[in-house]
């Protein structure tokens, strides 16, 4: 997904607030993250924050039926699903007509008045991930897919890219209708097409506001980027052009039964006004909960055991109180607040070690030690210790929940087995790590990334190599990602869409770096068999592909994991229709509060 969308191991923390920001009368809700939203281009999505603020301020075509699980999809700014052809190859959408843009200077033609939304729109959107001259950080979600549009991002190398060229496998066969045709089948690309990154946005406004575009939505999405005050807060304003939405009218019993239906049919969204804060570290941001201020909130994981029943501790293990369904219990002054809400999410928490490395990558040496790097680690005990023994442990790329998850694979190489990797060290040419040059991890600044990191080079102690940990800024790490200039990296890779191809092309080839294949994992057998799997749909045969991909790369061991998180949210009675996912990003439509607060 994707470079697709980079979750460093200390994720986000969301939150609403009540009452801030708005005049008297206006309804007002406030997010809070700890992290920093960089760009509000769908051309320039470049992680989870980056997909919050596209998401309430662009459209696209289809989009996540809220309340169902397991996911569907529905018409957004597309007239109905799409026709297909019998090879599953060419579609042709029909849009909805009459839906404008708000009103912008960057529409000279018409006095700064917002025009219609046309096919041409998103033509013009997948060219802009096409022209090297954008450097999109979403041209992954499309490559290789129409060949056309390959064929001009050629052509762009040696002369300026042609958004006038009209190419057969992606055109606007009218101002209401588009067509592309996939070079092969992908079943995928009805996921993809819901993406925030695939939103259409008019030409001319990228080209008016060229660099600064990334700091201005003209989107058709329910809210307009009213103030951003850069690393602290952005406020979004409701986009009085947004086209007929309304709540769902049906979801899973359970909805049901948390109210998450009475407001069924009603026109959306809720809220006249959005605020995100950024903060920068969690302690704030919890305490800000705890106040009262927010409408709802994720725990952090250091607050858990505050939040849940203990049952019983040894050491760092946990043992939690759990009701009838499983669910953990909340401690009586919160259960007394706040109803709970746990989210499994589609996971893969992961240390990469870069295949390309002349000690720590390939196929010789290279993988000897990082099969012995696994064996010194005790990854249990990194779960207990950092996650609360809460994360799903699993063997492999291809996490619990899709299709394809095998609970039955064990872990080749899981740890600790200090002997084993004593082994393996001096069969890869370190006996007890002499001769071994001190190896860098690089990953986030974050506080608790560093302490997960020095946890994983004490293991590694323990065997004689030494490792150094590199922390820097978000922004900093993914440009040395993406120049193949960390040799080991601690990372997470949240699901983009809810299907297993979107796990395991991390591991093909020519997804390497810039791409999302962090760790540039490149063989000939894998990328083949990918291949082959890549124009079925999740089936049994496509299962027997996966899992011969994942034995072959857990022996391989270019990255060691991997875990899937459970986000905790809790949630006040006067906050209604809130149901987390963090593959969709446009909550803030469908939430209502019972009690609106004013400015104060």
């Amino acid at each position: 997904m994707k470079t697709k969308t980079l979750i460093v191991i200390a994720a986000a923390a969301l939150a609403a607030c009540s009452k801030s920001g708005g005049k008297p009368g206006e309804k007002v809700l406030v997010y809070g993250a700890v992290a920093v939203s960089g760009s509000a281009d769908p051309n320039m999505v470049a992680s989870v924050y980056d997909a919050d603020l596209v998401g309430l301020t662009y459209d696209t075509l289809y989009e996540y039926e809220y309340l169902a699980r397991p996911f569907k999809l529905k018409p957004a700014l597309a007239a109905a699903m799409p026709e297909v052809s019998k090879d599953r190859r060419t579609y042709t959408i029909k849009l909805k007509p009459g839906i404008f843009y708000p009103d912008d200077a960057c529409f000279k033609e018409t006095g700064g008045k917002g025009r219609e939304f046309e096919a041409k729109d998103f033509v013009h959107a997948m060219y802009r991930k096409a022209d090297p001259k954008t450097k999109s950080q979403t041209w992954w979600t499309i490559e290789g897919l129409i060949e056309g549009l390959n064929g001009l991002r050629t052509q762009a190398a040696a002369k300026p890219f042609d958004y006038d060229t009209v190419i057969d496998d992606l055109k606007a066969l009218d101002r209401h209708t588009l067509q592309f045709r996939l070079k092969r089948p992908f079943p995928q690309i009805m996921w993809v097409l819901a993406k925030e990154s695939m939103a259409p946005h008019p030409l001319e406004c990228a080209r008016h506001y060229g660099e600064d575009f990334a700091n201005h939505t003209v989107g058709l999405g329910p809210f307009k980027l009213d103030e951003w005050q850069k690393n602290a807060r952005y406020t979004l304003v409701r986009n009085e052009k947004y086209r007929e939405d309304y709540y769902p009218t049906e979801g899973e019993p359970a909805d049901q039964a948390a109210g998450r239906l009475a407001d069924a049919g009603k026109r959306i969204p809720f809220a006249d006004k959005v605020v995100v804060h950024e903060f920068s570290q969690m302690q704030p941001y919890w305490l800000q909960f705890r106040s009262g201020k927010f409408a709802f909130g994720r725990v952090p994981g250091e607050f858990t055991e505050e939040v849940f029943k203990l049952k019983s501790k040894e050491g760092n293990k946990k043992i939690w109180e759990r009701d009838a369904k499983g669910e953990r219990i909340l401690n009586p002054d919160y259960a007394a607040k706040y109803a709970y809400y746990p989210l499994f999410l589609l996971d893969f928490i992961y240390r990469g070690f870069n295949f390309e490395d002349p000690i720590v990558g390939g196929r010789g040496k290279g993988k000897k030690l990082r099969q012995a790097l696994a064996l010194a680690h005790d990854i249990e005990a990194e779960n207990d210790l950092f996650y609360n023994g809460l994360n799903v442990i699993y063997a492999g790329i291809v996490p619990p929940g899709v299709q394809g998850f095998d609970p039955t694979v064990k872990h080749p190489y899981r740890g600790p087995d200090l002997e084993r990797a004593k082994k393996l060290l001096a069969e890869a040419g370190y006996p007890e790590g002499k001769g071994l040059p001190e190896l860098q991890e690089c990953g986030s600044e974050e506080g608790r990334t560093v302490e997960q990191s020095a946890f994983f080079i004490k293991n590694a102690e323990r065997i004689g190599v030494k490792i150094r940990y590199e922390a820097m800024r978000f922004a900093e790490l993914s440009k040395k990602l993406k120049e193949k200039r960390c040799q080991i990296m601690g990372l997470a890779w949240g699901g983009d869409w809810p299907d297993a191809q979107n796990f395991v092309q991390l591991a093909y080839g020519p997804n390497k770096s810039p791409g999302s294949n962090n760790f540039n994992y490149d063989v000939p057998e894998v990328n083949a068999l990918y291949e082959q799997a890549l124009p079925l749909p999740p089936s049994k045969e496509r299962d027997v592909i996966y899992q011969k991909i994942n034995a072959i790369i857990l022996e391989d061991q270019p990255f060691h994991g991997a875990m899937a998180r459970t986000r905790d949210y809790l949630i006040p009675p006067g906050t209604l229709n809130f149901k987390p996912e963090e593959m969709l990003s446009n909550h803030a439509k469908y939430i209502r509060l019972a009690e609106w607060g004013d400015a104060k």
